[in-house]
């Protein structure tokens, strides 16, 4: 998640800062929109993919082992980031991203070896400590990638340079898992493998009659949240004219904001409600506050958004997750962790492909719609689900 961060201040850097030329050549301002749409997609559509193969595999042969080739593979699209900065090559940078983006779907295993190893009641408070360490990486994350390539900061830094910090951490992790994980599968399961397994997946999981209304929320709740998070950056640097350096202090913010919510609310939170409660009240506020992102005049009102948001994920997220898993039986995990990321990767494909069509004014569109998708989520949860 470390890698995630560094690159949200970075990427809409590129395209949507005046100081910056490194691909001032690609044209007049739709051409350039449709680059950055293309770029932020092209990591959601590998990760399509590249989830159930991994989540299938890591039923065959255990999730350690599945965990250090994504490693490998993050660490080779890190360095491949750096070097197309370093050589403003479009292709590599597009290469940098399809990479990761494959390996990326192995948070399906991550979640699954959680559910391996959780009770049912523990679930909530456990997928809330992985969301904590998601947080870390959005609080060290952008605060790396924005002051490492602010060269008023030291002279010597550049836009490449925390890919290299990037790439060193992937390859001390591979070494950490390597030595310290413990795998948590116990009995392994001869799940197919196939490259179209994310097609196989949407269709399970509108057949199955267990799973599809969960997943439509999962969709339309992912779908929403990633307007927000892909799109923010941008609205900042339009918007405010603001610096790397400040784009990587708001979602330090954030950061803080969420592991206050998953390290301590969540814990409290659980042992009163139910999570079909919680959630009943988190997505429409969280929906809600996305769309108000539309009306602050200065930063103080973003950062107050932002707190907002934050809170609303950080308890949302967990316990939707939890929900989710536990309708699954323990021998399905990886496959159903797997759809989980599936419909995770269909939701944060959508947004950029959105907003390339219809998003000239992308200090509202991404907003507006992140906002009310959400709320539709909502709608879906509240009156099918709780009903069902």
């Amino acid at each position: 998640m470390l890698g995630v961060g560094i690159i949200i201040p970075i990427i809409p850097a590129l395209f949507y800062t005046k100081h910056l030329s490194y691909f001032s050549n690609l044209g007049d301002a739709n051409t350039i929109r449709w680059t950055f749409c293309l770029l932020m997609a092209s990591f959601s559509f590998m990760q399509f993919f590249g989830a159930p193969i991994l989540g299938a595999l890591s039923d065959r042969i255990g999730r350690k082992k599945v965990i250090q080739i994504a490693l490998i593979g993050t660490a080779v699209g890190y360095a491949l980031f750096g070097i197309a900065l370093s050589s403003h090559s479009l292709f590599l940078l597009f290469l940098s991203r399809i990479i990761p983006g494959f390996f990326g779907g192995s948070l399906s295993v991550l979640f699954s070896s959680i559910s391996d190893v959780s009770s049912p009641e523990d679930k909530p408070k456990n997928f809330a400590l992985v969301g904590i360490a998601f947080a870390l990486g959005f609080i060290f994350g952008p605060l790396i990638g924005g002051f490492l390539s602010d060269k008023s900061i030291i002279s010597w830094f550049t836009l490449s340079t925390p890919f290299i910090l990037a790439t060193i951490l992937a390859l001390l992790n591979f070494v950490f898992v390597h030595f310290f994980y413990q795998e948590t599968l116990s009995v392994k399961k001869d799940t197919k493998i196939s490259f179209f397994k994310g097609f196989t997946n949407l269709h399970k999981a509108f057949t199955n009659t267990n799973l599809r209304i969960l997943f439509t929320i999962t969709f339309l709740n992912t779908l929403g949240f990633s307007f927000f998070t892909q799109f923010f950056s941008v609205f900042m640097y339009n918007k405010f004219h603001v610096s790397q350096k400040t784009v990587g202090l708001i979602f330090g913010w954030v950061g803080i904001c969420l592991i206050f919510s998953q390290g301590f609310l969540v814990r409290k939170v659980s042992k009163k409600y139910q999570p079909h409660v919680i959630i009943n009240y988190t997505m429409v506020l969280m929906g809600t506050f996305i769309l108000c992102l539309i009306f602050p005049k200065n930063i103080e009102g973003i950062l107050l958004c932002n707190f907002l948001i934050a809170m609303t994920q950080g308890l949302n997220s967990p316990n939707l997750l939890s929900i989710v898993s536990k309708q699954a039986s323990q021998a399905d995990q990886g496959e159903t962790m797997g759809i989980n990321q599936s419909m995770q990767s269909l939701a944060q494909f959508a947004p950029p492909i959105f907003v390339g069509f219809f998003g000239e004014n992308l200090n509202n569109i991404p907003f507006i719609f992140g906002g009310l998708s959400i709320v539709l989520g909502w709608f879906v949860f509240a009156f099918l689900f709780n009903k069902k």
